[in-house]
């Protein structure tokens, strides 16, 4: 919609009205996500997630809505990241969550769409319209539609905008220690120390692998990449093995 309009508690609250169509005591809090009031604990609990974008002249708002997910792998999912990863990001703010299931026996993801679509066209003054499904065959059929999911299923678009970060990585061996900090720009490893010790002889393996790991992908593949010495490198069969021990222990750690 066009940004001078663009108010994020006017969205929510569509949502909001719809929701109270399906008996769901949900509102808005000062932050403008959607909640539900838990009346055994007496918790606002967050059942929304909101997003939103700002490009030259308009705006744009999306967001997901916890209908009957399963909140215990939600958390599992929802790890904070380690100590040793630091990004630039903008980080969440955590909150209890719930889902709309708890509330009414009978919501649904179809009753939960039709609400809102509904909601919206009365708000908008729109005609309500039958929704169109988007199929694998469409997108052959069209070629901008094809562009288009070309474009972010790339691993530039999925990664090469993620914004800067550093990561510590650490393992201890049988062999020797080590510690391993990535920086990393746009989903790229823009610089690279390594360090092994109470193992003297990787330490000529662990500046060379400083080196290569540089300018590769933050990635599994990009690792691997980093990883491939020749013999002359590596000396010999013992050095052999630990390198490539070390690449399967980085690549996993990633």
């Amino acid at each position: 919609m066009p940004r001078q309009t663009f108010d994020r508690r006017t969205n929510a609250e569509l949502v909001v009205r719809s929701l109270h169509q399906l008996d769901v005591p949900a509102s808005v809090n000062t932050r403008h996500d959607i909640v539900v009031a838990d009346d055994i604990d007496g918790v606002d609990k967050k059942v929304s997630g909101s997003a939103y974008k700002l490009v030259n002249t308009r705006a744009y708002h999306h967001g997901t809505m916890l209908i009957d997910a399963d909140l215990g792998a939600l958390g599992r999912y929802l790890r904070p990241p380690p100590k040793n990863l630091v990004g630039k990001g903008v980080e969440s703010v955590r909150s209890t969550v719930g889902r709309l299931r708890d509330y009414s026996y009978t919501v649904d993801h179809l009753s939960f769409c039709e609400e809102v679509a509904a909601e919206f066209c009365h708000s908008h003054g729109a005609d309500v319209r039958p929704p169109i499904e988007l199929t694998a065959s469409d997108i052959d059929r069209d070629p901008k539609i094809r562009q288009y999911h070309d474009e972010i299923t790339t691993w530039d678009w999925i990664y090469g905008q993620t914004p800067d970060f550093t990561h510590r990585l650490e393992q201890q061996f049988v062999w020797g220690a080590v510690d391993i900090i990535l920086k990393v720009h746009r989903g790229i490893i823009a610089e690279a120390a390594v360090t092994i010790a109470n193992a003297p002889a990787l330490v000529a393996v662990a500046m060379r692998l400083a080196e290569r790991l540089k300018d590769k992908q933050y990635s599994r593949a990009g690792v691997a990449a980093a990883f491939v010495f020749d013999g002359a490198q590596l000396g010999d069969e013992w050095t052999a093995r630990r390198v490539q021990e070390l690449a399967g222990w980085l690549g996993g750690a990633l």
